[in-house]
């Protein structure tokens, strides 16, 4: 579990989080919505430890740091390098046993020569998560997995997720969530 308590983040004085207290469950699937410039991605990044709370705490369940139980895919990962998608998978040098499954559902296995810069939006989205989810963690946060992606992958990785949530924590960030509710454990609302 991951327990938010009075927490607060402002950018150059702008409060953007201001004394949220939350609780994310692990196992499960936790759905995060909101307007925009709620504060959605911020709270991802104090989760993930990138950024620091201006006040309030993270506490982990476990009470390791952050960057040793958490895995996280953005909302927009930059390749620019011309590297192949199994030159990316191989960054990861744990071997999870989920690795093969992951690429597989994911329908990354036809693409594994391809270079990633040569890849659509929604293929290289796929690859930042499978690049996440082979990555052994007790959280999974990930910042609009589904963008860029049709029905047929959305659900693909929706089902993905749910197998893995059977073990883990898996946060997801979402703003085209109307349907997508009664799919997750818990639901939480910026």
């Amino acid at each position: 579990m991951i327990k938010v308590e009075n927490l607060s983040f402002s950018y150059q004085g702008t409060p953007v989080i201001d004394r949220l207290s939350l609780e994310i469950q692990s196992p499960g699937m936790t759905l995060l919505t909101g307007a925009n410039g709620r504060g959605k991605t911020t709270l991802l990044k104090l989760l993930a430890g990138v950024l620091q709370p201006t006040s309030g705490a993270i506490a982990y369940s476990d009470q390791k740091r952050p960057h040793e139980l958490r895995s996280v895919a953005p909302q927009k990962r930059s390749f620019d390098l011309a590297f192949t998608v199994e030159e990316i998978l191989a960054i990861v040098k744990i071997r999870s046993h989920l690795r093969a499954e992951i690429i597989e559902r994911l329908e990354l296995t036809p693409l594994l020569a391809s270079k990633v810069t040569e890849l659509s939006l929604g293929q290289q989205q796929r690859v930042s998560v499978a690049l996440a989810l082979i990555q052994e963690s007790d959280f999974y946060l990930l910042d609009e997995p589904f963008s860029a992606q049709d029905s047929h992958f959305e659900s693909a990785l929706l089902s993905l997720l749910r197998d893995i949530a059977k073990r883990k924590g898996v946060l997801v960030i979402s703003h085209h969530a109307e349907n997508m509710h009664s799919l997750f454990d818990y639901s939480i609302t910026l």
